[in-house]
């Protein structure tokens, strides 16, 4: 049976910047704060291009640190295009 390795370490800001793409520097900043894992941001991240995450509340059930990282980055990317990928960061 396939094993799914979990990386544990603390996101870098560079690591964040991969997973999500241009994000603002106070942004990174607040994310940092959290001390989220590099999982924590990508799924984040991954709820907040889903489609279901736009027809739920802002409550999601990530809870923990990947709940408050899609918190930042739903301020950071309000909208994103039909192709998931945000427009107009700021």
């Amino acid at each position: 049976m396939p094993t799914h390795k979990v990386d544990l370490r603390n996101a870098s800001a560079s690591e964040i910047r991969e997973i999500v793409g241009p994000i603002d520097e106070e942004a990174i900043v607040r994310i940092l704060e959290i001390e989220p894992t590099i999982e924590d941001v990508q799924r984040a991240y991954q709820w907040l291009r889903a489609d279901e995450y736009h027809f739920r509340t802002k409550e999601s059930n990530l809870g923990g640190k990947a709940a408050e990282v899609l918190e930042i980055l739903d301020d950071e990317f309000p909208d994103f295009d039909s192709s998931g990928h945000p427009q107009n960061p700021r």
